[in-house]
């Protein structure tokens, strides 16, 4: 028997939320990778030594994870650090000059990795009530990772402490998640729930209204709308007045004020700046501007340029030969001098055939750090 049912309503509600095709798949023998994701989401964090660290995005990642690094050891001073009367031994995110040294003495096995958002670490070491003590602490963040990586302009000096005290794990693994193609969704790390029983319906709602154009960028997003976000300006998620309500793209998501983690793919932010372009909405004729559309990852270099009176570079470089077709996509170059910056590795490849100097964003942190 043939079936006439009309499933028309129901493509119409797929194109009103915004249909995208989703890549799946499912390997039931990959223990290891359960385990190991377990294990850095938890506080305990995963039993690590700086060798087995991969260094070569600046920002410290392992097995293709972004992760913190930490020292659960307190010694003496747990009894402080657990009331919070002191500040205990700081963690790590980038190969900073601490790590450096720690590597020349081979201290190679105090450490353990974690990407848990919580703030929480746990701590260990020897009560002077007696005995060992044990329990979470908030840890603060390495300030030489800050210089390192030029956080928010860290180096400056002028907004050191700010920088320092503000710092926020979440905001930090969003800023960077383009450089890792394995880092766990948002589902992985957001508590579910927060949300009012109709958001869905509000924020479908409240983006058609604005035409599916970030407020932000104003890139039109009307065939991705899955780039598109509704965001909370007050940060109460609860709060579903249209006056505080922001139709994000998802890059400038990530850059606003009061987000929980937000992974941005490094493919979504390429097409992001590509319909920017083709919009005519990636014209610059400023530093503060390149920092606004360009990868959130380069933001500590672009501060980094700026103060070294460099010329303004160009984002979301398009590389060609003569005009023929795009040999490489650049995140920022400066043509005339054949030299740039890419993510992809097969961009970094195909520029540098063709006589460009191309670093990746890790290169560019160790020469700015020379």
């Amino acid at each position: 028997m043939k079936l006439t049912v009309s499933f028309a309503e129901l493509w119409a509600c797929v194109k009103k939320m915004g249909d995208h095709n989703v890549s799946f798949s499912f390997d039931t023998g990959n223990d290891e990778a359960f385990v190991t994701d377990r294990s850095l989401s938890s506080t305990a964090g995963l039993d690590i030594t700086l060798e087995d660290l991969d260094l070569d995005h600046g920002v410290l990642s392992y097995k293709g994870r972004q992760v913190l690094l930490f020292i659960p050891d307190q010694g003496s001073s747990i009894d402080q650090v657990l009331s919070g009367q002191q500040e205990g031994r700081k963690f790590h995110v980038a190969d900073c000059s601490t790590l450096g040294e720690m590597r020349k003495k081979q201290r190679f096995s105090r450490y353990k990795a974690t990407y848990n958002l919580s703030g929480k670490f746990e701590v260990y070491g020897d009560s002077h009530y007696g005995g060992a003590s044990k329990g979470e602490a908030e840890l603060k963040v390495c300030r030489n990772c800050l210089s390192y990586l030029n956080y928010k302009g860290y180096r400056s000096g002028s907004n050191k402490d700010s920088v320092y005290n503000s710092f926020d794990i979440a905001e930090f693994l969003s800023d960077y998640s383009t450089l890792f193609s394995s880092m766990p969704e948002r589902a992985d790390f957001v508590e579910q729930g927060g949300y009012s029983e109709n958001w869905g319906e509000v924020s479908s709602r409240y983006r058609q209204d604005v035409n599916f154009c970030c407020e932000s960028c104003r890139v039109n997003l009307v065939e991705y709308r899955r780039l598109l976000h509704t965001h909370h300006v007050n940060g109460n998620k609860r709060d579903d007045r249209f006056a505080n309500l922001k139709a994000l793209c998802i890059d400038c998501h990530r850059k606003q004020p009061k987000h929980e983690y937000m992974r941005v793919k490094h493919e979504d932010m390429v097409l992001i700046n590509k319909l920017r372009k083709q919009q005519g909405l990636l014209t610059v004729s400023s530093w503060a501007e390149v920092r606004d559309v360009a990868d959130q990852s380069l933001d500590g270099l672009l501060r980094f340029y700026e103060k070294k009176n460099m010329h303004l570079p160009h984002v979301s470089h398009e590389l060609s030969i003569t005009g023929k077709d795009v040999v490489a996509e650049l995140e920022i170059a400066w043509p005339h001098k054949k030299r740039g910056i890419a993510i992809a590795q097969q961009d970094l490849e195909q520029a540098r055939a063709v006589g460009w100097k191309v670093l990746t964003v890790g290169e560019a942190l160790k020469e700015m750090n020379k």
